[in-house]
């Protein structure tokens, strides 16, 4: 990072992280109130700002930089003239960063693969021909170890001229030390591991970083506008604020904007989780994304491309996802306490015994944090492997150590809890009136009609062997209805205002449709002539095992169970009574959802949200876990989520449950084993009997140890 002019209290800065827009937006959320203004040049790798003096100063700026980017180039400060600087940025030559613009991916990759090799070598060179590997200052080995070690020694030379002595300090020194003394295999084994761990380290951020990047890779491409009255084809790209989109039955809404003229049913589960299609017609609000079931609408944009409302959702998630973990934290705070302690065991062993063998060999067994690391990491990644044989993909050891450890469980209804297919529940029949009558009317209606409740008509009337033709003409009335006709025939299947509006009264009937509206079912009448034939009543299907799924989880430990939704009160109340949720809250957005999430963190120590559409991505990210059902869910609730149930069985929920429970207590057997080992390593060492090498052998007998109790969790059974 670069200081490339600085006048008063306005900033230059120049680094390779600048080019990526999360991280800028990172910066721009982290310095939120201590910055006036702030502006980004990617073509020029930039940034611009001016501070507040009264809050920060430069130098703290430039040291929570590299606190919040500690893998990034290091900072050098390197002044120049503000009229010096290429403002254009056109060719960016006269403010290059430099030769140094960092080291590939494959680089990397190639250069462990030949530390691989190299540790091979020396391990079968020992173990199987009896060769003596030489160790002295200037071997091969120990030429290896401090090349291998550079990218340490140069974070530990950027510490220092901040004044500042950390982990990478202190194993810089073990490791120089370790050369120093005739042990460059001790050396070339710590360096070994610790490139391992660092190169995993940044794979799994590089991923993290991919799956973010493709929430914001929208589907529609293209775009219908009205020009003159004529239709016309453009990029989206090229839509602009005020121009009329055109939307019809079959298609994805480009825009945001209100309905100019037009009507239709449009299903917006994507944004609000409503299990039903809406009703929309003149002056209404339509949002990109959403898809238009039935009707033919034209809308006056007011907002395209990432000022979307479903842009500005992902950009909310982007932003939840900067903020530190728990976990991270707690991380760099275990960290800081093991540098103390080595730091202060080597040089207590130095002072007592007054031998630098003995000091150099506790300095071994803990400088390599191998044991706290391993004892971690291969019991959540047996944990990982065996939830992945189940279909449960879990994107990070945390999330699972968070599921077990949580109090409160949410849950999105919608295609979560219920498969979003509606399914017929009770007939009720006028005089003279059978099942079978009934639904042959109902089908002729609906037989052409592609509307998830016309299917489940069809369905049914086929399954109790119900027959109809196909002789009637139909008309669909988007938010009403289906009107069927045939010479003076006609069969209306609807609601009750469907009825009114063509003159035929429910009053026979509307006490007993109360009753199933109140439950939270939908009410489809069906009339022939004037006559009303019955209604049929429809209830989303609800996932097999919902309610033991709810049960295993309060038997478990977990606290508190919420529904999240954006269906009605009288709906959502009827289903949170039914299967027995401690809270429920209906009518619910996003960002509502959200906001419920955070207040519920403030009362639970942990909180799962489990979902599967886009209107539940900004709660899912404030959620210490987001879980989603991906069978059927959206993209970009797959993405976001820290874990994936593919088969979407609530049971895997439980199952979820009781591999993060298992891996935990495997995770605490491991830090046993390893603190022991190491423990016993220290008393050893600092009395004189343990050598440097043997203080590398204690690292591979605890190794075998941890692995061995870790794999266990492989051919856990639930």
């Amino acid at each position: 990072m670069v200081v490339k002019s600085q006048a008063g209290n306005r900033v230059r800065l120049k680094s390779q992280i600048f080019i990526d827009s999360l991280n800028n937006e990172k910066i721009l959320s982290h310095f939120d109130k201590e910055f006036f203004s702030f502006r980004v040049n990617k073509k020029c790798k930039s940034i611009v700002f001016v501070f507040d003096e009264a809050l920060t100063s430069l130098e703290k700026i430039l040291e929570d930089l590299n606190l919040l980017f500690p893998l990034s180039l290091p900072y050098v400060s390197s002044y120049t003239n503000e009229d010096g600087h290429c403002y254009s940025c056109t060719s960016c030559s006269s403010c290059s960063i430099g030769k140094n613009e960092g080291v590939s991916w494959n680089a990397k990759l190639i250069t462990f693969g030949l530390l691989s090799c190299y540790s091979i070598y020396i391990f079968v060179a020992e173990t199987f021909l009896g060769i003596t590997i030489v160790a002295s200052p200037f071997s091969l080995v120990a030429i290896v170890s401090i090349v291998a070690a550079l990218p340490l020694f140069k974070e530990s030379i950027e510490s220092l001229k901040q004044s500042k002595f950390t982990l990478q300090t202190f194993m810089s020194g073990t490791l120089l030390l370790a050369i120093f003394f005739g042990e460059a295999t001790a050396a070339f084994e710590i360096i070994y591991i610790l490139r391992g761990g660092m190169l995993l380290e940044e794979y799994i951020a590089e991923k993290s970083k991919k799956e973010i990047h493709k929430l914001i890779e929208l589907d529609i491409k293209k775009a219908y506008i009205l020009v003159d009255d004529i239709e016309l084809e453009v990029d989206l790209d090229e839509v602009k604020e005020g121009d009329i989109v055109v939307s019809r039955s079959g298609e994805k809404i480009p825009v945001d904007g209100f309905i100019k003229s037009g009507s239709a049913e449009i299903d917006e589960a994507l944004i609000n989780g409503r299990s039903e299609p809406a009703f929309k017609q003149s002056g209404a609000e339509v949002f990109a994304n959403t898809y238009v079931e039935k009707g033919r609408i034209y809308i006056e944009v007011s907002a395209t491309g990432a000022d979307t409302y479903i842009s500005r959702v992902i950009s909310k998630v982007e932003l939840s996802l900067l903020e530190k973990s728990p976990s991270e934290l707690e991380a760099d705070r275990l960290a800081s306490k093991l540098l103390k302690l080595g730091t202060a065991l080597t040089a207590g062993t130095f002072f007592i015994t007054g031998s630098y063998l003995r000091a150099f060999s506790v300095m071994i067994v803990m400088s390599c944090p191998c044991a706290t690391v391993l004892a971690a990491s291969t019991a959540i990644s047996a944990g990982i492997s065996r939830a992945t044989k189940d279909g449960i993909l879990i994107k990070g050891g945390e999330y699972l150590e968070k599921v077990s450890q949580s109090e409160a469980f949410c849950f999105d209804k919608t295609g979560t809890l219920t498969t979003g297919k509606p399914i017929v529940q009770e007939v009720v029949l006028g005089l003279n009136v059978d099942e079978k009558t009934l639904f042959e009317f109902a089908s002729l209606a609906e037989y052409r009609n592609t509307h998830p409740i016309a299917t489940a008509i069809i369905e049914h009337a086929k399954q109790i062997g119900a027959l109809f033709d196909e002789g009637y003409s139909s008309e669909i009335v988007p938010g009403l209805g289906v009107m069927a006709s045939k010479d003076k025939e006609v069969i209306l299947v609807g609601n009750k205002k469907f009825l009114n509006n063509n003159r035929i009264s429910v009053k026979d009937f509307e006490d007993r449709a109360n009753k199933f509206l109140s439950k939270g079912e939908t009410v489809a009448y069906v009339t022939f002539g004037s006559e009303i034939l019955g209604f049929i009543t429809f209830k989303h299907e609800v996932r097999l095992g919902t309610i033991k799924m709810l049960d295993d989880l309060r038997q478990r430990g977990v606290k508190h169970l919420v529904l999240l939704t954006g269906d009605d009160e009288k709906v959502a109340n009827s289903f949170a009574k039914e299967y027995g949720f401690d809270e429920v809250y209906s009518n619910l957005m996003p960002e509502g959802k959200a906001d419920i999430i955070d207040e519920l963190k403030k009362k639970y120590k942990n909180v799962v949200m489990i979902g599967d559409g886009v209107n539940d991505t900004i709660a899912m990210s404030r959620a210490d876990v987001a879980v989603s059902f991906a069978s059927g869910g959206s993209e970009a609730a797959i993405e976001i989520s820290n874990v994936a149930i593919t088969h979407s069985h609530p049971d895997d929920v439980v199952n979820l449950y009781d591999i993060s429970k298992k891996s935990l207590k495997v995770v605490n057997q491991n830090y046993w084993i390893g603190t022991s080992t190491n423990l016993g390593g220290v008393a050893l060492a600092s009395v004189g009997l343990l050598s440097p090498v043997s203080a590398g052998a204690i690292h591979l007998g605890h190794t075998i140890g941890i692995m061995a109790n870790s794999s266990r969790l492989t051919w856990y059974q639930n």
